[in-house]
């Protein structure tokens, strides 16, 4: 059996990963009747799917795609470093045959492959995460603002091995040791400082502006980005607040009767009840606002639209939203003038009140 193709390096789980295989046994239905290839996924030397396929009637190939299983097995979560299962997984294939209801013993083991959880674009911007190793692992502009209040704001580094790397902000450098391989360090840029000030990370230098307190409540929000590590904006402008009312409701006569047969249409003071409301459900929705943003500001924050995880910063505390925007238009300065972004956050959760 050879092993004929595999997955580029630098995959995302989030596409099609595919292997295929040949062996010359799978054109012999005499000697090897009933004949089919079969795929052994590992992760942690724990096998987590097998596979078994019909030769490919064209060309007596074995094809298998392993994405969807190995998808299950990497989960994003906001900490200083993800590495496997958060960011990155190797995954071990193995490959044997089975004929006339036998399978054989082991015939390939593929090399250990390392696939993330990032994801690509058209093709004419096409990610290749290979481009970002040992650099931050991000497309926004290298000018930030944010105010001296911030107290997280992140950066991600896409950091492929355990060597110590630098990073320097407002003039102060640590060293960054990563615990494991092909990590992505989300590191946190916001030093209370009260000046504007630099930060250097893998040869590149990004501006962050410190700007005045704002008038309105500042938030910052975090999300999952294309490249797999979390950034942060900053939505410092007018924030509107809205409440989504669900009524539960049942109906009666408007009148009563007591048990000596007499009608009443109020007890006292107070009208009987004919439409009664016996329960309400309510949910809370942020409208938020950044400041005039660029073109190219405008372009990156689509991956903020489009991030699966996104997190509303509010008085240290970070709570799950989701985008209710399901439309994008990224805007260019030429001809849509100096724009804001301007988001609706649902916080997702639904309350109930006091029933009756």
């Amino acid at each position: 059996m050879t092993l004929e193709s595999y997955p580029p390096q630098y995959s995302s789980v989030n596409e099609p990963l595919v292997w295929t295989v040949y062996d010359a046994h799978s054109t012999n239905p005499t000697t090897y009747p009933d004949y089919k290839y079969i795929a052994e996924c590992y992760i942690n030397s724990v096998m987590i799917a097998r596979s078994r396929e019909f030769q490919e009637p064209n060309t007596n190939r074995g094809i298998f795609d392993f994405s969807s299983d190995i998808r299950n097995y990497i989960v994003a979560s906001l900490v200083s470093e993800m590495g496997q299962g958060k960011f990155s997984i190797d995954v071990v294939i193995k490959f044997r045959e089975e004929y006339n209801g036998t399978i054989g013993s082991v015939l390939i083991t593929d090399s250990t492959r390392t696939f993330f959880n990032h994801y690509n674009g058209r093709i004419d911007n096409f990610t290749i995460l290979g481009n970002y190793a040992n650099k931050p692992a991000t497309s926004r502009p290298l000018t930030i603002e944010l105010f001296s209040t911030t107290e997280r704001y992140y950066l991600p580094y896409f950091a492929t091995s355990t060597t110590p790397f630098n990073v320097t902000i407002n003039g102060t450098t640590t060293t960054i040791t990563p615990t494991e391989a092909n990590t992505i360090q989300n590191i946190n840029i916001a030093v209370g400082a009260t000046s504007d000030y630099t930060v250097e990370l893998g040869g590149i230098t990004y501006q962050v502006k410190v700007i005045c307190e704002p008038i309105t409540t500042q938030y910052v929000v975090h999300f999952l980005s294309q490249f797999g590590g979390f950034e942060s904006m900053s939505f410092h402008k007018v924030r509107k607040e809205k409440y989504s009312v669900e009524r539960k409701q049942w109906q009666q006569p408007s009148y009563r009767v007591d048990g000596s047969g007499v009608v009443s249409v109020k007890s006292g003071d107070i009208m009987h009840q004919q439409k009664t409301t016996y329960g309400v459900i309510f949910t809370q929705k942020y409208t938020v606002n950044t400041d005039l943003l660029t073109d190219y500001e405008h372009k990156w924050l689509f991956q903020l639209i489009a991030s699966p995880i996104v997190y509303l910063d509010d008085n240290s505390t970070m709570y799950p939203v989701v985008i209710t925007a399901t439309d994008y238009d990224v805007k260019q300065q030429l001809i849509d003038g100096l724009q804001t972004l301007t988001l609706e956050l649902d916080f997702g959760t639904s309350y109930k009140t006091q029933f009756q």
